[in-house]
């Protein structure tokens, strides 16, 4: 009886151990469609905040390359190399869609930036080029992406407050990040 009850014991805490380290969480691969947005997660739209864990997603116009999301930080992972491809304070979600019309998504989204004044604001990373372009107008606006039938849609509030001053879809033009009128 005694060995029944410690090996009981031994499961137990083994499982609790392995229970408390970083989840993880892997998504399938996909291939875009040409005007089509890939929602990987949004966690200011439903889905869970895995704050101490990893995203992990594949794209097959990336071959070889890894997204890997951490709350604090999105990277590019191949089997040479981890690239960090920007921060956020959390990022708080992540989208493909091709915007620079070049045939590769790229990769959308909300984050969160600041120490005592936190703004949110809106990150598009072409990884097919290399380049960034961000969104913002820290102290007087916050700009937050989601998600409406098939399309991006910006968001734009006043800061740290309820009010919408316009919403619109996501367009990218002239190398910046505008808001399609309604």
């Amino acid at each position: 009886m005694k060995k029944i009850i410690a090996a009981a014991l031994c499961l137990a805490l083994s499982m609790l151990l392995t229970s408390c380290g970083k989840e993880s969480v892997s998504e399938s691969s996909e291939v875009s469609k040409p005007d089509s947005v890939i929602k990987w997660f949004d966690c200011l739209n439903g889905d869970e905040m895995v704050w101490d864990g990893v995203r992990e997603y594949t794209l097959d116009e990336f071959s070889g390359v890894t997204f890997r999301w951490h709350p604090e930080q999105l990277e590019a992972v191949t089997d040479r190399e981890t690239v960090p491809l920007y921060n956020g304070m959390p990022i708080w979600s992540v989208y493909f869609y091709d915007l620079t019309g070049d045939g590769n998504p790229e990769l959308c989204s909300t984050l969160s930036l600041g120490s005592g004044m936190i703004d949110n604001r809106i990150m598009i990373y072409d990884y097919a080029g290399g380049a960034s372009y961000e969104l913002s107008d820290r102290g007087n606006f916050d700009y937050v992406l989601n998600m409406q039938e098939d399309s991006l849609v910006v968001e734009k509030r006043v800061y740290m407050q309820d009010e919408l001053i316009e919403s619109g879809e996501l367009l990218f033009l002239n190398d910046t990040i505008q808001i399609k009128a309604e």
